[in-house]
C-alpha cells in the first residue's frame, strides 16, 4: 500500500467519528480539503490532540527495548515523511522569448518559416 493511500485510509477510519470527535471532525476536515494535515497540526482547535498523541507516544516508546524503539522510530520517520513531505521547488511558467531591446533592430526582417 502506497503512503498516500495509507493516509488516506486512517483519515477515513478517523473521520467515522462522532460529530464532536475531534479527531474525527479534523479527519472530515483535512478529507474536504478545506485544510492540510500540516494546518490541522499547528491550529488552536487540533493541536493539542496531537501534542497528547506525540506526548503518548513518547511514554510508551521509553517503556521498550532497543531493538524495538529502533523499529519505531523507523516506522515513525517514515511516517513523518508520509504525513509531511519536503515541499516541492515552485513550478514557474515558462518565459516567453523577446527580442533584446535593441537600437539597430530591423522590424522588417522576418524568418522564412515565419509564413507556413
Amino acid at each position: 500500500m502506497d503512503e498516500k493511500r495509507a493516509l488516506q485510509s486512517v483519515l477515513r477510519l478517523l473521520s467515522s467519528g462522532g460529530r464532536r470527535d475531534p479527531a474525527a471532525e479534523m479527519a472530515r476536515e483535512v478529507l474536504s480539503r478545506r485544510m492540510t494535515l500540516r494546518e490541522a497540526g499547528n491550529s488552536l482547535a487540533y493541536g493539542e490532540m496531537f501534542t497528547q498523541a506525540v506526548t503518548d507516544a513518547a511514554a510508551t516508546m521509553e517503556s521498550t527495548s532497543p531493538q524495538q524503539r529502533a523499529e519505531a522510530e523507523a516506522a515513525l520517520a517514515h511516517a513523518a515523511d508520509v504525513l509531511d513531505p519536503p515541499a516541492a521547488p515552485p513550478v514557474l511558467p515558462p518565459r516567453r522569448r523577446t527580442p533584446a531591446e535593441d537600437d539597430d533592430w530591423d522590424e522588417s526582417v522576418t524568418s522564412p518559416w515565419d509564413h507556413r
